[in-house]
């Protein structure tokens, strides 16, 4: 009975709602009686569009409210468990930080009206945790529900604009997509990070759209925008690269004519065969990160520029040329 007991207490523990978190930060504000600026640590319990409440103490039990009017600015700590979902964000353990950063947001609902607060930042890292699972349905839903009007950097809020380019890969909306791409790549204030995203986006919608030249010319470019901050969608794009270079109609000529005498080196399928192996080699020396090439693209690994053999030649002209020198022998 008392097993019992204890597993319907944790079931019902495990329903509860994520613990509501004080948000340690200083705030700057002007002094009612000195009218002075002034400075003061505190636990901020909650906050509404006129008043914050707060803690001296982070163990004390007493509230104080006061008017946002007064408050010059507020400054966070970091805190422990943002702390601990970025490092696991960091390490590319996108989802244990999606959990953690879920946590975090949850617990400091009570101050997202501030800005700065880690809540919504949090928020945002949850977005971008979906992002790079290459989870878009729960991108999408989370992102319907997501309040940004307290996220203060602007890499960040030109980051959730990008959102609406994933949404089109989501649905295949590849017409709109292009469209968007296009538009995006117009304006100048994106960061390596955002264009990396947007090319690499374009890619699909081109692909999509049967242009598969321009959706190679597409992807070429997304490592090309940011691979070090990039890394996971410039592997995607490269793969794409090869799996469209294999399946091209020029290529499999190229091949099937590689090391004969019809072979043209100047033709556009030896080049975009030449792109494949180049490509190849690229993953093997860095892009890969240690990662071996998947196995149906090392066919690309045999065609180096220069290394077909000669063509023989055909045996009548062997004989003709046999020919040729016993009578200029006799």
């Amino acid at each position: 009975m008392k097993k019992l007991l204890l597993l319907s207490l944790f079931g019902l523990a495990s329903a509860l709602p994520s613990r509501a978190l004080d948000a340690h930060s200083v705030i700057v504000y002007v002094d009612k009686t000195s009218k002075q600026e002034d400075t003061m640590q505190v636990w901020i319990t909650a906050a509404s569009a006129t008043n914050i409440e707060f803690k001296r103490t982070e163990q004390g039990l007493n509230r104080t409210r006061m008017s946002r009017s007064s408050i010059k600015s507020i400054y966070f700590y970091e805190p422990p468990l943002f702390k601990e979902a970025m490092a696991a964000y960091e390490s590319r353990d996108y989802a244990t930080a999606k959990t953690k950063f879920g946590e975090c947001k949850k617990g400091f609902k009570a101050v997202d009206d501030l800005p700065g607060n880690y809540g919504t930042l949090a928020g945002f890292y949850e977005l971008e945790c979906c992002r790079k699972l290459g989870d878009l349905a729960g991108l999408k839903e989370l992102f319907d529900l997501y309040q940004p009007a307290s996220l203060t950097r602007e890499n960040q809020r030109n980051q959730l604009e990008i959102y609406t380019l994933w949404d089109a890969v989501r649905t295949k909306s590849w017409e709109r997509l292009d469209g968007l791409a296009v538009d995006m790549l117009a304006q100048k204030k994106w960061t390596g990070t955002h264009l990396a995203q947007i090319k690499y986006c374009h890619g699909l919608a081109l692909e999509g759209l049967d242009r598969a030249t321009d959706a190679l010319n597409a992807f070429n470019s997304t490592s090309n925008a940011d691979y070090t901050a990039s890394e996971i969608i410039s592997k995607k794009a490269i793969l794409n690269c090869l799996r469209i270079l294999k399946g091209h109609d020029e290529v499999k000529l190229a091949i099937e004519l590689w090391g004969t005498e019809d072979e043209d080196p100047n033709s556009n399928g030896y080049f975009l065969l030449q792109e494949g192996y180049a490509l190849c080699e690229l993953w093997k020396k860095s892009l890969g990160a240690g990662q071996p090439l998947p196995a149906e693209y090392t066919m690309f690994l045999k065609y180096k520029k220069g290394s077909a053999p000669k063509p023989k030649p055909a045996k009548k002209e062997a004989d003709k040329d046999e020919a040729e020198k016993k009578e200029g022998d006799e």
